[in-house]
Parts: structure tokens; C-alpha cells; sequence
């Protein structure tokens, strides 16, 4: 039976986006072999992920703005084509600063990549029915970090880093020709303004980039602070002034972005007016809320696992401890999927919030012994929970808006997201690097060990991560009740029902 064409557009979409979410975690794992092989310190190498995750940032704002202009099919194209030679080329590499360089060219491929994908996905399907391509791009967003960390291990342990690049070559070429093909021909927008802004394109690019990396900078090895004694250092933290004076200037811009957008009457580069919308404001702020939750476990996990549990566990079976957390990633796609048009996101996304906290609650008494089997139900809980938020969000979110709107609502939604999971996952991050700290110096003075043996002073650091752990899953309980409390804000399927299709907002 012959693919519905709606359906064959949002699985060319998916596909064009899985190598972009699949990036993150599967070049982490990378990072000691690449300061091997290129003779460069670790935080030197960090540049590798940084670069490539402002280029994103300052590519996502205007995504939606440059579709309108000059045609979606042929910016999402220009994306792939972008995202993947540069994947070649960083495979190639031959020195630092070139592999910096092509990753933040990388970056601004993939940066396309994510909002257009949506909004091309969003497009064919009739608002009632949207969630089924919500759930398309969902999946493999929130699955392939997941799958990240065990195709990047096998990858390196049998062949060698440049290889996690080269693997993006294949994905990328069958989505570029898929998308070719399948994808309709762009049509000029309606509403584009034959004056190009300028403005309204630094600022925003630069504004979240700054912002993205200020947060960033939180959790970012002090140099300075490495010793012979303490070589992993300690992090720049909240006193750092360069971590205040880079969120200033980029509030300082999105601020100005945001005034002139109200005041203008050009087509800008996004439309903060849509937040006047209840659909969207609300779709937005459990995206938001529940991105903080998301990213921050996915980050948060890996490091225990890697560097606190005993016994500690290499890249590839980190991830292969984490499978659950993608099996119930998929369930939940699924799920949120086939309910959404039945019930509403209201449920459903209240559903996800309880079950956040459940799973949340079911991981708070872990100890640093604990078998990696105990993990598996809590986890898979806390899989099915991120698409049962994300997918009825997304899809309340952009269910009522088309054509060129769409393009850049989709572009607001992502820079937004990726903002709040930078604060996030930093605040998440620096909370739990204290509370280790706090625990281990408890710990210390409850045992009394003056000069604790090389064997404990490791059981103590691990039992005081994995009390600092506890204490991140208590404010995740809190943040999976928070979510299903402003759940109940959300439109109820009748009143999404009558939401009609905007009219193009002139900004």
C-alpha cells in the first residue's frame, strides 16, 4: 500500500531532524579520544560542542523569517545539504581549530534543521489531526539522544571518532534526496516584505546565542581551578561575572527585538504577538517547563552512570543502561499520539506530569550499588512521560496556524525551548555539583574519616553524588506536579476545536 503523501512528507521531515538530535550525544563520548588523537586539552576541546550549539542557537530565531523569503523546501534542503558535508569534513579534520570551524558551520545547518522540520511536518495534516505528525518529530528529538551514547560507543571502541561524523553521511543523503522529491514545491509567501530585516535578524540570532552560552558557561571547567590533586577542577558557577555580562547582553537584545517588533510594521523575523494567542502561550510554557526536566535528566544521568556509580560504567553501556528511558520515549509517542484527538492535550499532558513525578519518586532511594535492572521501570516511566508532555504541548501549540505563520512560530517555539533547557539543565547542573559537595562533606564528618583509605573516600564521593541525585529527583517531583497543575490551563479539546486559523500578523 503506497504511503499517504502527508505522511511521506513528515517521516522526510523526521528523517532530515534525527541526525541533527542524534549529534548531541553521540560526538559526547568522543571527547577523550579527540584530545588524544589531536593533542589538545579537554577544555579546549569543549569548543567542539559549544560551537556547534551557539551556531544552532543563532540559526533557530531566524529559521522561520528565511523560510518565508526565499521558500522552506529550499532552506530545509540547504540545511541537510550543510549539515552533512560538514559532517564529511569534520571526519577529515586535521587540526582543532578546523574541527571547531566545521562545527559550528555543522551547527548552523542543523539550527535550520529543527523548526522548519516541524512546520513542514505540521503543514499537510488538518489541525485535529496533528499530533500524528507531532509525534513524528518528537520521537526522534527525545530517542536519539538516548541512542546517542550506544552508537557512539560501539562506533569508537570498533572503528574511531572520526567515524561518529561519517555516520551522519548515509542519513543525510537519503533525506536530502528524499526531501527532493517528496517535498512540495515552495510558494511564495503572501505576507513577505519586499524590505529585508536586517535588524530583526542580528539581534534575536545573536540574542539566544549569547543567552545559550552564558548558561552554559555555569557549568564549564575554571581552568585555573585544575590541580594535581583536583584535575577535573571545579566549575565557573553563578559568580562568575562573564556568565551575568553575557545574559545581560543578550536580554539586552532580545529585549530591543521585542520593542521594535511591537512598534514596527515590517514582517519580522519572528512575531511576539502570537504569545497573545492562548493556544500558544500555554502549548510554550509546558514545552518549557517540561524541556528543563527533559534535558536536565538526559544530561544529568549519563554523568552519574560514567563517573559516581560504583561500579562506574563506560559511554556504551551507559547507554545501554538507559534504553529504557527510549523504549518508553517511543511508547509514549505513540500513546500521545492515538489519544490526543480523542481526549485533548489536557489529560494527556497532565498524565505525563504525574507520571514524571512518579518515575521521579521511584528513583529518589537508588544507592551507588543499586543494579542497573532496578533502574529500568522508574526510567521507562520517565520516557513515556517526556512525549506525553511534549507530543500534546507541541501539537496545542501550532495546531491552528499555517503557511507562513507557522514557519515562524515554529522558529519562536524552538528558540524558546532551547533557552529554557540551556537555563535548565545549568541550574539543574550547578545544584547538583553543590549538593555533592554538601553530602560528601557530611559524610566526612558523620564518619569521621580523617584520612579515609583510597576505597573510601571513592564510596563516599559516590554515595554523596548519588545523595545529590536524590535531591535533583525531589525538585523533578515537584517539576511533573507543576506540569500537570498548568496542564489544566491548557485548552480543553472543545476549545481547541474552535480555535480558527489566524490571519498572517504584519510585525
Amino acid at each position: 500500500m503506497a504511503l499517504s503523501p502527508r505522511y511521506a512528507i513528515a517521516l522526510t521531515a523526521a528523517l532530515g531532524i534525527f541526525p541533527v538530535a542524534l549529534d548531541g550525544t553521540i560526538v559526547n563520548v568522543a571527547t577523550v579520544p579527540i584530545s588524544q588523537a589531536l593533542h589538545d586539552d579537554i577544555n579546549a576541546v569543549q569548543w567542539i560542542f559549544l560551537g556547534y550549539l551557539l551556531a544552532n542557537a543563532a540559526a533557530v530565531a531566524p529559521s522561520g523569517y528565511l523560510a518565508n523569503r526565499f521558500g522552506i523546501k529550499h532552506l530545509f534542503l540547504l540545511g541537510i545539504g550543510l549539515f552533512t558535508l560538514c559532517s564529511a569534513l569534520c571526519g577529515v579534520a586535521p587540526s582543532l581549530n578546523w574541527l571547531v570551524a566545521l562545527r559550528i558551520l555543522q551547527g548552523l545547518g542543523g539550527g535550520l534543521l529543527l523548526p522548519l522540520g516541524l512546520a513542514i511536518a505540521f503543514e499537510p495534516f488538518a489541525a485535529e489531526e496533528r499530533a500524528r505528525a507531532s509525534g513524528l518529530i518528537a520521537g526522534p528529538i527525545l530517542l536519539a539522544p538516548v541512542l546517542g551514547p550506544i552508537i557512539g560507543g560501539l562506533i569508537i571502541d570498533n572503528w574511531s571518532w572520526q567515524a561518529i561524523f561519517f555516520i551522519n553521511i548515509p542519513i543525510g543523503a537519503a533525506a536530502l534526496l528524499l526531501a527532493w522529491r517528496v517535498l512540495p514545491k515552495d510558494q511564495p509567501a503572501p505576507t513577505a516584505d519586499s524590505r529585508f530585516d536586517y535588524i530583526g535578524l542580528i539581534f534575536p540570532s545573536i540574542g539566544v546565542a549569547l543567552l545559550v552560552y552564558a548558561f552554559k558557561l555555569v557549568s564549564q571547567t575554571d581552568p585555573g581551578t585544575r590541580t594535581a590533586v583536583r584535575p577535573a577542577g571545579s566549575i565557573h558557577g553563578w559568580g562568575y561575572w562573564p556568565v551575568w555580562a553575557l545574559a545581560g547582553s543578550g536580554a539586552a537584545l532580545l529585549a530591543a527585538f521585542v520593542i521594535l517588533a511591537l512598534r514596527g510594521r515590517r514582517e519580522g523575523v519572528m512575531d511576539p504577538r502570537l504569545f497573545a494567542r492562548r493556544d500558544f502561550t500555554m502549548g510554550s510554557l509546558i514545552t518549557w517547563i517540561g524541556s528543563v526536566f527533559m534535558f536536565g535528566v538526559l544530561f544529568l544521568l549519563p554523568i552519574y552512570l560514567q563517573s559516581l556509580r560504583l561500579p562506574s560504567l563506560s559511554p556504551l553501556h551507559t547507554g545501554l543502561a538507559l534504553l529504557p528511558l527510549g523504549i518508553g520515549t517511543l511508547i509514549g509517542t505513540i500513546l500521545g499520539a492515538a489519544l490526543h484527538r480523542r481526549l485533548g492535550a489536557r489529560p494527556i499532558v497532565v498524565a505525563g506530569g504525574l507520571l514524571l513525578a512518579l518515575g521521579s519518586w521511584a528513583l529518589r532511594d537508588l544507592a551507588p550499588t543499586t543494579p542497573i535492572s532496578d533502574f529500568w521501570p522508574a526510567l521507562g516511566l520517565v520516557g513515556i512521560s517526556f512525549t506525553l508532555i511534549a507530543v500534546p504541548a507541541q501539537t496545542v501549540t501550532l495546531a491552528a496556524l499555517s503557511g507562513s505563520v507557522l514557519n515562524k512560530a515554529s522558529a519562536l517555539l524552538q528558540a524558546t525551548k532551547l533557552l529554557f533547557a540551556s537555563i535548565g539543565s545549568a541550574v539543574l547542573v550547578t545544584l547538583f555539583i553543590t549538593q555533592t559537595t554538601w553530602h560528601a562533606n557530611r559524610l566526612a564528618a558523620s564518619t569521621q574519616a580523617d584520612a579515609p583509605k583510597s576505597v573510601g573516600r571513592q564510596l563516599l564521593a559516590a554515595q554523596a553524588g548519588t545523595d545529590a541525585l536524590h535531591d535533583i529527583f525531589i525538585i523533578i517531583i515537584y517539576g511533573g506536579l507543576a506540569v500537570a497543575l498548568v496542564a489544566l490551563l491548557l485548552p480543553s479539546s472543545r476549545d481547541a476545536a474552535a480555535i480558527d486559523e489566524p490571519t498572517t500578523h504584519a510585525a
